[in-house]
């Protein structure tokens, strides 16, 4: 065999045994990890009488959360709704108290069922009037679902006396449209009819913007005639509270600076009024009063052309009537209702103050109205 041929057959056997030599590929490992799938609870209540409830959790879908927990609540007896559903890893908690349960009740959500039970049990003891909330039940979803979200929570839609500090309040605007003796209190439909009850120093209501939809949100807007009025205004048992009553509210509630914040509800008060543009901001609702924005009906007596809007300049605002009269020396019920027979109102200024406090308002002019337990 010639030089060059062997030369050639040694190349061949080192490239042969190299390509023998070489290790295959190991297949890369599959890191995708599977999406994590959300998980549903919910909770049902009888809202006239908590002693009826029911749970639901680790649920695929909303509907069935949702469907699993009124039904459960109505195995039990009771007229059952949704009050709370939520999404993802977390513990939701209810509280009642022994005997008559009514609207006694308290839920919470949280990431831990301690943290969820600490909100139930304070908004138990809200409705409560401080009797214990001795009741405990509590669910949680699986640890391995989505971050935690809040779905729905009826808490602010349960109509049930509040108690803060020493006093109990309720916590809807009054909506009333008798006196207690029966005699009907008139209502203005229209800015005419209301510049009319304007000039003639007459009790009346209005709903925000003359809709009477509103009434079932926001309350009853009155003048302050009406609120003065000797045949009564708030319910048996309750009263308007005074100038003096609402100072001790916001006192309770951290001052002036603070209490605002802590009575005005979660949505709402971000709405700039029409007349200059401000708004006083979203609460917290803390205090559980859930004060919302029912507008304020101007008077607008002098105008000579009255209209929805010259009447409402205030769509994201409210004011509350006190029974105070600033300057009763000039209150005369036998001869009427003078002009400057002023009130006292609770207010809230624009977020750019953010203070709440009380002032002299002209009784013509239309306010929402809370009562306080007697």
């Amino acid at each position: 065999m010639s030089k060059q041929k062997i030369i050639l057959a040694l190349a061949l056997i080192l490239i042969t045994s190299a390509g023998f030599a070489q290790k295959k590929p190991t297949p890369k490992a599959n890191t995708t990890k599977a999406p994590v799938k959300a998980k549903y609870g919910a909770l049902a209540i009888d809202r006239n009488n908590g002693f009826y409830y029911g749970w639901s959790f680790d649920q695929a879908t909303l509907s069935e959360a949702e469907n699993r927990a009124v039904e459960e609540c109505k195995r039990k007896g009771g007229n059952c709704t949704v009050v709370l559903s939520y999404e993802g890893t977390g513990c939701a908690a209810y509280r009642t108290i022994d005997g008559k349960v009514g609207t006694a009740f308290g839920w919470g959500l949280a990431t831990t069922r301690e943290e969820a039970d600490a909100i139930a049990m304070r908004e138990c003891l809200k409705r409560s009037n401080g009797a214990p909330a001795q009741n405990f039940v509590w669910s949680c979803n699986s640890a391995n679902s989505t971050l935690l979200k809040e779905i729905y929570n009826a808490s602010d839609e349960i109509e049930a006396p509040v108690k803060v500090g020493n006093q109990i309040w309720s916590n809807r605007n009054l909506d009333v449209a008798t006196f207690n003796n029966g005699d009907p209190i008139p209502e203005a439909k229209t800015p005419i009819e209301w510049q009319q009850f304007c000039k003639n120093n007459t009790p009346a209501f209005t709903y925000l913007n003359f809709d009477a939809k509103n009434g079932k949100k926001y309350g009853k807007l009155y003048n302050f005639h009406a609120v003065v009025d000797p045949r009564g205004l708030a319910p048996k048992g309750w009263h308007v509270p005074s100038k003096q009553e609402y100072e001790t509210l916001i006192a309770v509630l951290g001052g002036k600076y603070e209490a605002g914040e802590k009575i005005r509800g979660k949505t709402g008060w971000d709405l700039p009024d029409k007349k200059y543009g401000e708004y006083a901001g979203n609460g917290t609702n803390e205090s559980g009063l859930n004060f919302l924005p029912g507008g304020r009906a101007w008077d607008n007596e002098y105008d000579k052309e009255p209209n929805a809007a010259s009447v409402f300049n205030y769509y994201g605002d409210g004011q509350w009537w006190t029974s105070t009269i600033d300057g009763a020396g000039r209150y005369n019920p036998n001869n009427g209702y003078g002009y400057y027979n002023n009130g006292f109102a609770f207010g809230f200024s624009s977020y750019k103050k953010n203070i709440t406090g009380l002032g002299s308002e002209s009784p013509q002019r239309g306010f929402s109205v809370r009562v306080v337990k007697d």
